[in-house]
């Protein structure tokens, strides 16, 4: 009796070890799956599809004094040279990669160039350049535009097609403000523009006007 009772605990017990007959409520722990990532949209430097479309919204941030929108429609490559005239010394002239044109109050003086006739080291900050060189008159408003065409002439030989050949430039073209000056004080502001990977943008702002 006591050997059948002695045989019996030992199963309950080793039952029990084993859970036998048991109920097992624990639940393995499914691997919580991972979210896709989510692509970060492709900046688009701008809407640009055709050379019409840049010149005139570059035409009107420059009226605006819109430095940002402007910076949209640099070249991504060759950045922004500014020409203080129609003929463009490369080596003297200054250029502005995207993001990089200065703020509209910054007060360092920039050499641009050299003015026509005394020679003198063009010598501004970059407010007082764009006053003089570049918005100077309402251009947006200019009495002419033309593609490819330069209306102004001079003593001086604009020579954008050779600096930049296949290039497209629009001409935004006074023919005068004083009658008494027959047309001798001229000015023109030339954009000049490059197609790249399908749109198009600022290569060269060039004022020109008439010169000794």
């Amino acid at each position: 009796m006591w050997r059948l009772l002695s045989i019996l605990a030992v199963m309950l017990v080793l039952g029990g070890c084993l859970g036998l007959g048991g109920n097992d409520n624990s639940q393995s722990a499914e691997p919580t799956p991972t979210p896709a990532s989510t692509p970060a949209p492709t900046p688009t430097s701008t809407p640009a599809a055709t050379a019409e479309e840049a010149a005139k919204a570059v035409i009107n941030a420059i009226k605006q004094h819109d430095l940002e929108k402007l910076s949209g429609y640099i070249h991504p490559e060759k950045g922004l040279l500014f020409s203080p005239y129609g003929h463009i010394e490369k080596d003297a002239a200054l250029t502005f990669k995207a993001g990089e044109l200065p703020a509209w109050d910054d007060p360092k003086l920039y050499t641009w160039g050299s003015y026509d006739g005394s020679g003198e080291p063009i010598s501004l900050a970059f407010r007082d350049y764009f006053n003089k060189f570049v918005y100077d008159q309402n251009f947006a408003e200019a009495d002419k535009v033309k593609r490819n065409e330069i209306l102004g002439k001079g003593n001086m030989l604009v020579n954008i097609e050779e600096i930049y050949p296949g290039s497209t430039y629009f001409d935004y073209y006074f023919s005068g403000f004083d009658p008494e000056l027959s047309g001798m004080d001229w000015e023109s502001l030339i954009l000049v523009l490059e197609e790249h990977n399908g749109a198009w943008y600022l290569i060269a702002i060039v004022h020109s006007q008439w010169t000794i």
